[in-house]
């Protein structure tokens, strides 16, 4: 009877939170962030690995769109602040040790950067409105000299900005589900492989499908298994991080996690473009909805079920 009153004892230290502190807005603002990290990661990988000269119309696209995803984020985000006025005090100061601190340096890095990129290769619609003010046409020669370096500062801050979005869980708020320092690496996994599936669903060039479709597969295998070390790294810690890992495998959650995230949104699609690389399918878009809506799925239900466990003091 020991090991049971052991663990009754543990588990009335957890608690059963009947409200949730954060909402909608965290796991929007963490997805979006994410797909905007993948978005500058791919095109600026594209960019060094291929040259600036092959970079498609739906690549152009998704720099195009990466500031203005980023903004509806920092939207969702500011809605979630209680003291929305002290916003500014984030940039008063620098603390490399504190996640929220140092991500809001980092995005404010990515702006100027995701900017030069896009009026080094804009898309054409663009380049008339660009060629009327003439600062921007300079400034678009000087981007352009300089579209390598630009893109490699993509490549470093689509990895910090990934990285941050699981990072800003696991260092903000005590609770066993976020504890690990796997989740900046599943955000990152996963936050890439959205950004390259939403370059997939625009993309009409067939070539351009291969390179993204490959890519994808690697990013969901490397996903899958930062998934299972993150889940083995809670099985062997104590019963309350086994408690909020049952959320996810057997509990309220699993539907959702093991059917709709890992299944749905990994494996099928996975397989799918398996199949249309090996010939036997077409290119589908479908591919890229099931990847892009199992990462958002992916933050809610990590968000919410993580704050249905926790730690009291004492």
């Amino acid at each position: 009877m020991q090991p049971h009153t052991e663990i009754d004892s543990t588990r009335s230290a957890a608690i059963a939170l009947a409200e949730r502190f954060w909402g909608w807005e965290i796991p929007v603002y963490l997805f979006l962030g994410g797909l905007v990290a993948g978005l500058m990661l791919a095109v600026s990988a594209a960019v060094i690995l291929i040259g600036r000269d092959r970079i498609t119309r739906a690549m152009k696209l998704g720099l195009l769109g990466a500031p203005v995803l980023l903004s509806i984020g920092m939207g969702a985000l500011f809605l979630d602040l209680t003291y929305k006025l002290h916003v500014f005090r984030f940039y008063t100061t620098l603390e490399l040790s504190a996640p929220m601190s140092l991500g809001s340096w980092v995005l404010l890095l990515v702006y100027p950067v995701q900017i030069a990129l896009v009026i080094a290769m804009p898309v054409e619609e663009l380049v008339p409105w660009l060629d009327r003010v003439p600062a921007i046409g300079r400034a678009r020669e000087i981007a352009a000299a300089h579209v390598t370096k630009l893109a490699w500062a993509g490549v470093g801050l689509g990895v910090a900005l990934g990285i941050y979005t699981g990072v800003l869980l696991s260092a903000t708020v005590a609770r066993p589900l976020w504890s690990s320092g796997a989740l900046g690496f599943l955000f990152l996994a996963s936050g890439s492989s959205t950004g390259v599936a939403a370059l997939m669903f625009a993309e009409e060039d067939h070539e351009a499908l291969g390179w993204l479709g490959r890519a994808d597969l690697g990013l969901i295998a490397f996903e899958l298994a930062v998934l299972l070390l993150w889940i083995v790294g809670l099985m062997t810690q104590g019963p309350l991080y086994r408690e909020a890992a049952a959320l996810l495998l057997s509990g309220p959650w699993a539907p959702a996690f093991l059917g709709m995230v890992v299944f749905g949104g990994l494996i099928v699609p996975a397989a799918l473009e398996g199949l249309a690389l090996r010939g036997r399918a077409l290119h589908s878009r479908l591919v890229p909805a099931l990847v892009i809506a199992g990462g958002l799925l992916l933050r809610f239900v990590i968000v919410y079920a993580g704050q249905e466990v926790g730690f009291v003091a004492g």
